[in-house]
């Protein structure tokens, strides 16, 4: 006998010690609710603009659709009390299970062997069934409703009660329960079906909405039928319910019988991103953004009427974005339009070729190293450079050159031989080190672009090129923009953040340079949309054979970017700057400062102005200087007391023109300094040729000997001869 009670004893114990073991295990497998809260993430995401509107929504769970997670006290007391009336009314005093209730199920199954079964499941139990189908996703092992599983959801019911409090347990539940169709969750039916938020659930609705979950599927006649009698059921046993009728439960139970609302509307405005910014919190359901809804509006209009215009010249797809100059954040973001063939493609972040919006930075950097001045002259000319075994022969947008420029019309009208030549005084090694310290991210070797990085060769994202110029915008100094307030990929402006990669005065320099409509007169003429009623600075870039076009510039307060090309790299046809982005980013510009002014830069305090004259220039001009690199006289390179003098060509000079390049397309730019009566004109080999202008485009000249002069009234005030002749 006592050997018996020793195997019994010993039976027990480990027994109750394999038992505690069990529930030790279940302890640290089951997720507490914090865990579930994180994963039971909504299946759409939304995003939000500065003032809290939801201007975006995109779905990425396509298996279930589930609203954002909603809190207890955001559903309203009548669905919580008929949830717990419905399907577990003794769970605010139970531990897990219900011994009555498993008690009267097992006594009505014993009885009715064939018949439906009735079950005993508390809140809690149906709850650890949900967290291993979906947060776990434990494959089914055990069947379903068999005494196995009953045993094991038993005990895990039990260790979920002392993990969790009852409030967190019913929260959970009423968040991940399934009911019709892929819909999960009581939050999802609301507003899928009565087109409300949790909070606002009525009576009737909750009594039909705890009824379907047991089976979510019936139909409406037997859904009014069950809710009439969970109606009665609560009424019998709690007082001072609200008085209903079968006949209210039933008019409203074809409510269900409709097809589900989509309670989130995919607006369109900003869906590349929200994309962006969940590709960097993928934990989180709604995103606050710096977005000006009104704004982003007038942005993608603007695009969307922009392409159809530009349609005819093969123009398919347009980018844009908007930043603030001071916080770097970002108010506006479209990465394609709609009626784009490839609408996923964010235009924003993709590498494509600068063409001439990179310029500004070479002259910038040129400038503060004091290698060059705003009225420093370079030869546009034909210029042939050895690269490897190839010869680079730079051309400009008009395949035209203009012989001697100042920088200020080089850069202003984005010649492309001064441009190289600056990039070469500057250095090969110290323009590819800017490009770097201005965060372009997909730049390749230095020695893989040589001078063609002068041109844009680089393959540039729009939005690293928007806060390039904002770089200039804020007197040189670079900082990271912001894309939202909850990413954390780029969130604060501390020191490890902001370089100094210009001096203020240079930025300064450059500044008014991009902003002087006469100083893009070669190039673009005085009318243009580059030219805005109020301050701004603006440089387009048109890369090879058209695949892109830019236009970027800044106002005192905002930098907006705009490009248009074809995403697929098609090219187009013969759009360039100032016709394919230009017009959006006058737009943009024009919207954003209706009702702002845009005052001009403050001059930095080491910076000097002075007058200056040109060789071929009839009028002085007022131009900036940093300290120490002005000019000694006020007049530069003219004496207004001489008479006019040819400046170019020269006396018993030789002209050749480049016999690669089409000589239908070259020309010689006549230039003279001085001071000529109105009326001057040109005389070529005793003809006239025209009025006399500084430069003077002559398009034909023939082989041999030639004599130019300048006559008034037919005298003549100065003459040269010069020959022209084949390479």
């Amino acid at each position: 006998m006592s050997k018996l009670n020793y195997h019994a004893r010993r039976f027990v114990f480990f027994s109750f010690a394999g038992l505690l073991l069990f529930l030790l295990y279940l302890f640290t497998v089951l997720p507490n609710s914090q865990d579930v809260k994180n994963w039971a993430l909504g299946s759409d995401r939304l995003l939000l603009d500065q003032n809290n509107k939801m201007i975006q929504s995109l779905r990425v769970d396509f298996e279930k659709r589930r609203w954002f997670w909603t809190s207890l006290p955001e559903f309203s007391k009548e669905i919580q009390e008929a949830v717990i009336r419905i399907e577990d009314h003794r769970f605010y005093s139970h531990i897990g299970f219900d011994i009555v209730a498993l008690a009267r199920a097992f006594k009505f199954n014993f009885i009715n062997t064939r018949s439906q079964k009735q079950g005993a499941s508390t809140i809690t139990m149906q709850l650890t069934d949900l967290i291993d189908q979906q947060v776990l996703r434990k494959n089914k092992i055990i069947k379903k409703r068999s005494l196995p599983h009953k045993i094991l959801q038993l005990f895990k019911a039990i260790v979920l009660e002392f993990k969790w409090s009852k409030n967190e347990i019913l929260e959970t539940y009423l968040n991940l329960i399934h009911l019709k169709g892929e819909l999960q969750g009581l939050p999802a039916m609301s507003f899928s079906y009565l087109n409300k938020s949790p909070a606002n659930i009525n009576s009737i609705e909750s009594i039909l909405l705890a009824s379907l979950i047991s089976s979510p599927n019936m139909n409406i006649k037997k859904l009014a039928e069950k809710a009439c009698r969970n109606y009665l059921l609560i009424n019998a046993t709690v007082q001072n319910t609200e008085s209903l009728t079968c006949d209210q439960l039933t008019q409203k139970a074809e409510v269900f019988n409709q097809s589900a609302l989509k309670w989130t509307t995919e607006s369109g405005l900003s869906s590349h991103y929200l994309r962006r910014l969940i590709s960097k919190n993928e934990k989180k359901s709604v995103f606050k953004s710096y977005l000006d809804s009104e704004l982003q509006k007038v942005v993608v209009d603007s695009l969307e009427k922009n392409v159809k215009k530009l349609k005819e010249f093969n123009v398919q797809d347009m980018s844009a974005i908007v930043v603030e100059n001071k916080t770097g954040r970002i108010i506006a973001y479209v990465g394609a339009v709609s009626t784009s063939r490839f609408p996923h493609v964010d235009g924003v972040t993709s590498y494509r070729q600068a063409g001439s919006s990179l310029k500004p930075f070479f002259y910038a950097a040129a400038i503060d190293k004091k290698i060059m001045t705003a009225a420093s002259v370079l030869m546009d000319d034909s210029t042939a450079l050895t690269w490897g075994q190839d010869v680079y022969r730079p051309v400009n947008y008009d395949k035209q050159f203009y012989g001697p420029v100042s920088v200020r019309e080089a850069l202003g009208s984005s010649l492309n031989v001064p441009a190289v030549k600056t990039v070469m005084n500057l250095g090969l090694k110290n323009s590819y080190d800017l490009l770097n310290q201005l965060h372009f991210s997909q730049l390749k070797q230095s020695d893989f672009y040589g001078v063609s990085m002068a041109l844009g060769a680089v393959e540039v994202r729009l939005d690293e090129l928007v806060n390039a110029y904002r770089t200039l915008a804020n007197n040189g100094t670079w900082s990271e923009f912001k894309l939202s307030e909850d990413t954390t990929e780029i969130e604060s402006l501390n020191h490890k953040n902001i370089k100094n990669l210009f001096s203020p005065e240079a930025s300064f320099i450059v500044s008014s340079i991009i902003s002087d409509p006469y100083a893009r007169t070669i190039g673009f003429g005085l009318e243009s949309h580059l030219e805005t009623p109020f301050w701004s600075a603006v440089k387009t870039g048109t890369s090879r054979e058209y695949h892109d076009n830019w236009c970027v510039g800044f106002s005192e307060h905002y930098t907006v970017g705009v490009w248009a090309g074809n995403f697929d790299a098609t090219a187009m046809q013969k759009v360039s700057g100032v016709s394919g982005a230009a017009p959006s980013w006058y737009q943009i510009m024009s919207f954003l400062h209706q009702n702002k002014k845009s005052l001009k830069p403050q001059v930095p305090k080491n910076i000097i102005e002075k007058k200056i004259r040109h060789e071929w220039q009839s009028l002085e001009r007022n131009e900036y200087f940093i300290l120490g690199t002005e000019p000694v006289k006020n007049i530069v390179d003219v004496d207004t007391d001489k008479k006019p003098q040819f400046v170019f060509p020269a006396e018993k000079s030789v002209i050749v023109f480049d016999p690669h390049q089409d000589k239908n397309r070259q020309a010689l730019f006549i230039r003279y300094k001085g001071l000529a009566p109105e009326g001057t004109e040109l005389w070529l080999n005793n003809k006239k040729i025209g009025i006399a202008t500084s430069p003077f485009r002559l398009e034909t000249l023939d082989n041999g000997e030639h004599t130019l002069s300048l006559k008034f009234q037919e005298k003549e005030l100065t003459t040269i001869h010069f020959r022209k002749r084949d390479n």
